[in-house]
């Protein structure tokens, strides 16, 4: 049996009128037994994804 400790996350953004891939962003969370240890590392994951978001595609998403 293999046992995984860590797991990679993705994180996509989409145009919503056209469905083209504008981003992609790529974390590695620890995974865990512990759900609400498990759900801590996976939010600091993706939030640590989306903070290398670049800003002007952030402003250009807020305009649309």
């Amino acid at each position: 049996m293999t046992q995984y400790t860590e797991g990679t996350v993705i994180v996509d953004v989409f145009d919503p009128k056209t469905k083209d891939l504008l981003w992609r962003g790529q974390g590695v969370a620890t995974v865990s037994d512990n759900q609400a240890q498990y759900e801590q590392e996976l939010q600091k994951t993706v939030e640590a994804i989306v903070d290398k978001f670049p800003a002007a595609a952030t402003k250009v998403a807020q305009a649309q």
